[in-house]
């Protein structure tokens, strides 16, 4: 990554976030003022920041390194995956879904009942042999506005526009909601939650062809000149197809869904001893 601070870009006008993508390049300007080129063949960043952004360690933190980790990570041998990663008594399990399931209100519903929260949003797969690490960056716990219904404690906040001009809570899941966070963990079981007007929770156990098929549809399309890249993140979903895998369908509120999850996992837990 080569990073070029320029005083003169504090000048010009500020600017949302957008990205364009041109076969193995792609553009991005993240606000207020920033120039960032990706180079996916030859793993190269070149970016222009402001000297304000440049020295404000939230912007490299919560924009810079994640979205990097995002746009160049399948180069590297890290799979980005829009999906929430907790772990309980060292199994770990991703909770995948479309925008808008519910991912980040039940993760931070789990990470209230004792998980330990390795992602909300995005996770980063590696594979070591068989071995799957999913990785996360300590971003924040973004929850929106209507997550207050369900974390009163959010009241004491308020929502803020994010990156994609969403408006959000965006909260320090260690020190807002006093839970356990880590760096990595090994995924041994997926949930793919689905909201239904009926109530209860119902787990369906998914073959692994829903897995793969599931990942292989919710990500970037690679370009061919590539093709190692896209070999690699086709390994990471068939390691994760072998991955017992269940569709939750829930009409319940985040607090009752992890309550239920917690259960199930207790119960198999105890079946399998």
């Amino acid at each position: 990554m080569e990073v070029l601070v320029a005083s003169t870009v504090d000048t010009r006008c500020r600017h949302s976030a957008y990205f364009r993508g041109v076969r193995h390049l792609v553009f991005a300007v993240l606000p207020p003022r920033n120039f960032i080129t990706y180079d996916l063949l030859r793993k190269h960043v070149h970016a222009v920041l402001s000297a304000a952004t440049a020295s404000d360690p939230t912007f490299w933190n919560t924009l810079l390194l994640p979205i990097t980790m995002g746009v160049l990570g399948t180069t590297i041998g890290v799979a980005p995956l829009h999906c929430a990663c907790l772990e309980r008594h060292g199994s770990g399990l991703l909770l995948a879904g479309v925008s808008g399931a519910g991912k980040s209100t039940l993760a931070a519903a789990l990470a209230q009942r004792g998980f330990a929260l390795i992602s909300d949003d995005w996770t980063y797969v590696s594979k070591q042999q068989s071995a799957l690490f999913g990785h996360g960056l300590s971003a924040p716990v973004k929850l929106l506005p209507d997550a207050v219904r369900f974390f009163p404690y959010l009241r004491n906040s308020m929502p803020q526009p994010t990156l994609n001009g969403e408006v959000a809570y965006e909260i320090n899941p260690a020190h807002s909601m006093g839970c356990t966070v880590k760096s990595f963990s090994h995924p041994r079981r997926i949930f793919f939650l689905e909201r239904t007007l009926t109530p209860g929770c119902d787990f369906v156990p998914c073959r692994p062809e829903y897995v793969r098929s599931f990942f292989e549809d919710s990500v970037e399309r690679l370009p061919d000149e590539i093709a190692e890249a896209k070999k690699f993140r086709a390994s990471v979903f068939e390691a994760l197809s072998l991955c017992p895998a269940w569709v939750l369908r829930t009409g319940e509120s985040p607090q009752e869904t992890a309550e239920a999850i917690d259960t199930f996992l207790a119960e198999a837990t105890h079946a399998i001893a």
